[in-house]
């Protein structure tokens, strides 16, 4: 991938590599919530809302991404 380019100049905030872990975390409190939301109500109509109301997405490794206005050819690089 020698040639593998970012087409547009936008990266993370902080120095971590990925969000996956925080997000895999995240996800699993959504569906750890949804089965006990289900398990309570008697129709299993209720939902038990969102991602961001049970974590804050601010939280993780990566807060956020920035555009940068006049990247270093190394930044951009994969």
């Amino acid at each position: 991938m020698s040639r593998s380019r970012r087409k547009t100049p936008i990266s993370g905030i902080t120095t971590a590599q990925s969000d996956h872990p925080w997000k895999k975390m995240a996800a699993r409190k959504l569906r750890h919530r949804s089965k006990q939301e289900l398990n309570t109500s008697l129709d299993g109509d209720r939902f038990a809302g969102k991602r961001w109301d049970l974590v804050n997405p601010w939280s993780s490794e990566k807060d956020g991404k920035d555009w940068m206005s006049n990247p270093d050819p190394r930044w951009m690089r994969k």
